[in-house]
């Protein structure tokens, strides 16, 4: 290559090229209302700030959902300390947070209103989001375990829609540079609507278009909002089945 051409190295682009196929199942939507799915494996979490409590407790306090609150606030941020991801962990671990989940929403209304969300043009959505959790009928296909999956919320309805790679040799990241808007009307408020504009991949620190997501331009995707408080934003999907599972973002 000549001194003003920059060259990917060929190793790389193999191993872009099938990573790349993986993360089509990330970025193609798998129902009418949710941006990803997620299955995720064993990994513990260790947590002092995380204490466990018996079921007669439960069984005798009236219908909250403060505890279940303390419980994933302090198990999320253990695992973004832990580089825990959704995908490693172990299923009792997964359906004990489920069953946080499922509390919060059962028994407490989203502080922030859905169609607030789009107040004062969404700047409650603003920063950056990282994916912590998914309920078990959520799938990321067959991306690797450690990965990451981050939204970062720009001023002007613009996002990067990323999927961060740990352990994947010269491949850092692939992006999805997207704008989205958020629906206050009463039929669907707090629904986030993205449309791709661009797929990016960061290959030993330098951006490169990946030709294979062209098909994806201009295509739509979704974060049905149904909680959220301006740290903590949960999300409900259904599979191609009609299974319905949540996933929960957390502000960094």
């Amino acid at each position: 290559c000549s001194s003003n051409i920059t060259c990917l190295p060929k190793m790389p682009m193999a191993l872009l090229f099938l990573v790349a196929i993986q993360a089509l199942s990330l970025l193609h939507p798998v129902s009418s209302f949710i941006p990803a799915s997620i299955k995720m494996h064993n990994q513990p979490i260790h947590s002092k700030s995380v204490q466990r409590r018996g079921t007669q407790l439960f069984a005798n306090r009236p219908a909250s959902s403060e505890f279940e609150l303390q419980e994933l606030r302090a198990q999320f941020l253990a695992m973004l300390n832990q580089n825990i991801r959704p995908k490693m962990l172990a299923p009792e671990k997964r359906v004990e947070i489920e069953s946080y989940v499922s509390n919060v929403l059962r028994n407490c209304q989203s502080p922030i209103p859905l169609r607030n969300i789009a107040d004062d043009d969404s700047k409650v959505l603003l920063g950056n989001w990282t994916l912590v959790f998914a309920s078990e009928n959520a799938a990321l296909g067959d991306l690797p375990s450690d990965s990451t999956v981050q939204f970062a919320m720009y001023p002007g309805f613009k996002c990067d829609y990323k999927i961060q790679f740990a352990k994947t040799l010269g491949l850092k990241s692939l992006t999805a540079k997207s704008s989205y808007t958020v629906d206050s009307s009463p039929v669907n408020p707090g629904l986030v609507t993205f449309v791709y504009e661009e797929i990016v991949a960061d290959v030993f620190g330098k951006d490169f278009p990946v030709g294979l997501f062209g098909l994806l331009k201009g295509r739509a995707n979704y974060i049905e909002t149904v909680w959220f408080d301006g740290k903590l934003w949960f999300e409900r999907g259904f599979s191609r089945d009609g299974i319905e599972f949540y996933s929960v973002y957390i502000k960094e």
